[in-house]
């Protein structure tokens, strides 16, 4: 599938506007000549027809995950690569990380190093000391689809009680549940319990 499959899914189970609708050739342009790089096909047709118009916010567990606007996409990444206080470079974050989303403050990255159509999305922990990213999807479009499923069965399945946190465990309501964890199997393939892991029912 490719990234406008992946976005005309989403459009068939959601009435949510996420914005998808990107920043343009001459975002990219800029983006492109600042870092001195190409960037991998897949995350190029992002930024210039996908990256949303505005932030994004889809429920997870927890923090919600932070889709950046068009907007926002940037080489200078407050509090990842750059310090604003001090007024210089962090150490430790490598150059072909690209930051376009985070979950509580952990950052979302592809890395624009890697060959190929496709761009694997990562994810680290942020204040663990050092960065130890873990990939939660093969693609930006599998990326997207996840998170907005999983947004999808928090906020547009059933009005209240989404969570049952009780002696049976932490678990995701059954009329939700029986809507995501079979997409999730689909769709997330190897990322399954990286989306899922909260949910003891899963």
């Amino acid at each position: 599938m490719n990234i406008k499959d992946y976005i005309e899914l989403i459009g068939s189970f959601t009435k949510a506007d996420f914005g998808f609708q990107g920043g343009g050739g001459s975002l990219y342009s800029k983006l492109q000549q600042e870092g001195n790089v190409i960037f991998p096909e897949e995350f190029q047709e992002y930024i210039v027809s996908y990256a949303p118009a505005h932030s994004q916010f889809f429920e997870c567990v927890g923090n919600p995950l932070d889709l950046y606007s068009a907007g926002r996409l940037s080489w200078l990444m407050n509090g990842y690569n750059y310090n604003p206080v001090e007024n210089k470079p962090i150490s430790h974050w490598d150059k072909t990380w690209f930051l376009f989303a985070d979950e509580g403050a952990d950052p979302i990255i592809v890395d624009l190093a890697e060959g190929g159509r496709h761009s694997t999305v990562y994810r680290a922990m942020h204040g663990a000391g050092e960065w130890d990213f873990r990939p939660i999807a093969d693609s930006i479009g599998q990326f997207l689809l996840c998170a907005s499923a999983l947004h999808h069965a928090l906020t547009g399945i059933v009005d209240d009680d989404v969570i049952i946190d009780d002696e049976s465990g932490f678990n995701l309501n059954d009329r939700s549940a029986s809507w995501l964890f079979p997409f999730f199997r689909q769709y997330a393939d190897k990322y399954y319990k990286d989306w899922l892991v909260s949910f003891d029912n899963s």
